[in-house]
């Protein structure tokens, strides 16, 4: 029987071990610490957070006229200011403009709604609407009260919305500022950033940075193009429809408007840019014994919508926008729900803001993957 020797521990083993464990509690309590102050300070950050984020998507969009501003021998301070300035000349005169023509409607269409919503023509055509309706979808029922209080909360919020975006010249102040410093030194700041990487993963980051900064760039400026297609369309096309049919449609504006920034939601989108239309022309109708009778108007602006859209996926899209987004429908859904806890512009943003988000997660996995970090 051979003898057994007890297991000896060096220790400088253990003492090796206990500072071990002690560097790394000390780590995790730290961690803890700046978690804990992130969550405290977080309410206090988030105007300054959402301020950056704003200027970073508007620098995305403006930053390639500069780049090529700059190789064409313009300093880039120069074409910067360029280029912001024209922008932004335009902008700010759509806006000082637009907006007050726009809540203008809104408040037309909001009190045409609430006149028209006590009249007896009204629930004549809700009546009408329920009969030809239930031939095709039986049980289907149209509540007068819903479709009014509905349609008025829409274009109260839409309104608020618009009114605050006057109220907030301070803020609109401060970030055209932070996108002329990300637009002048952009560049810079970038560089280091990346300078402060590990050589390790230096060339790793230098591509995240690249391809993330290109597909946000061609995701943006191709959305915006796209929605303002469809804007100028729906425009056209409505004024065409009160032109030659007589459909009756006010708010044209408006309306192309909403239609134009409704496109940026995929799916649920060009539905929520015909719905206004719809309802603003059937309240406008009320009074028409023959517009009640056919409602002709509604096929003629759903077909104007379906050639719009048509134009959009076949001859706008394939063009400008770059970077498909593919998303399930469920997602889709459920962000646009998610979207609508803040209202109106929660629900034009949600799917755009996470379209975004999701170029940025699949860089960065495709460049960790790459680099056999994961």
């Amino acid at each position: 029987m051979s003898d057994q020797h007890p297991v000896r521990i060096d220790s400088q083993s253990v003492r090796f071990f206990h500072q071990n464990l002690f560097k790394t509690l000390v780590y995790f309590f730290a961690l803890i610490v700046v978690l804990a102050a992130m969550y405290k300070a977080l309410p206090l950050v988030m105007d300054a957070i959402f301020l950056i984020i704003i200027a970073t998507v508007l620098t995305a969009i403006l930053n390639p006229m500069v780049d090529r501003l700059e190789a064409s021998g313009i300093r880039r301070i120069w074409g910067a200011l360029i280029v912001f300035g024209g922008i932004f000349t335009i902008l700010g005169t759509g806006i000082v403009k637009g907006i007050p023509t726009m809540l203008g409607e809104i408040t037309r269409i909001k009190d045409m709604i609430q006149e028209q919503s006590t009249t007896d023509s009204l629930n004549s055509m809700i009546d009408n609407i329920n009969t030809k309706v239930s031939q095709v979808i039986p049980n289907f029922q149209l509540d007068t009260d819903t479709l009014s209080d509905l349609t008025a909360q829409f274009f109260g919020q839409l309104g608020s919305v618009l009114a605050g975006a006057l109220d907030t010249l301070a803020t609109i102040v401060f970030i055209l500022i932070i996108t002329i410093f990300f637009l002048i030194d952009g560049s810079k700041m970038m560089k280091r950033l990346i300078g402060m990487v590990p050589n390790r993963y230096f060339e790793m980051s230098l591509n995240i940075s690249y391809k993330t900064k290109k597909q946000l760039t061609n995701f943006l400026r191709g959305q915006l193009l796209a929605a303002l297609g469809v804007g100028i369309q729906s425009i056209i096309g409505l004024s065409l429809l009160n032109l030659i049919f007589d459909a009756n449609i006010s708010g044209v504006f408006l309306i192309g408007s909403i239609a134009g920034m409704a496109n940026m939601i995929p799916f649920v989108g060009p539905f929520m840019g015909m719905a206004p239309a719809i309802v603003v022309s059937l309240f406008n109708n009320l009074g028409d014994p023959i517009a009640a009778a056919s409602y002709y108007y509604i096929i003629h602006i759903i077909v104007m919508f379906l050639i719009v859209q048509m134009i959009d996926n076949n001859v706008i899209s394939p063009i400008v926008v770059s970077g498909s987004m593919e998303m399930h429908p469920l997602t889709v859904i459920l962000l646009i729900l998610v979207g609508s806890q803040v209202g109106v512009l929660g629900m034009f943003l949600a799917v755009p803001a996470w379209g975004i988000f999701k170029v940025i997660i699949q860089e960065v996995y495709s460049g960790l993957k790459g680099h056999h970090l994961i």
